[in-house]
């Protein structure tokens, strides 16, 4: 979805549609709960399989020791001024209970 279908289906909503809080939904994960914040990024930014997840810059990559050609092989999970909202840490948590 681009940020411009999302402003088009927003502004079609009643003042009372407005008002409501806006959740997320995770069908893969088994959570939902409030969306608290949109973040733009100003770079690209990488998951290299820590867990809990953490998304990282090549800057962050390059203190970690990576290279800058090991970076250039890793996949752009949120590419550079792109923006996202990120889901809570509760499912790392329950899946420290689970374990």
């Amino acid at each position: 979805m681009k940020l411009r279908d999302l402003k088009n289906w927003l502004n079609d909503l009643s003042e009372e549609e407005l008002e409501k809080n806006l959740h997320y939904n995770s069908l893969d994960y088994g959570i939902s709960g409030p969306v608290n914040e949109f973040t733009r990024t100003d770079d690209n930014l990488y998951y290299v399989g820590d867990d809990p997840v953490l998304l990282h810059t090549d800057k962050q990559l390059i203190q970690r020791g990576y290279t800058k050609k090991q970076i250039d092989q890793l996949d752009v999970e949120i590419p550079k001024g792109c923006y996202y909202i990120e889901l809570s840490n509760e499912y790392s948590i329950l899946e420290r209970f689970i374990s």
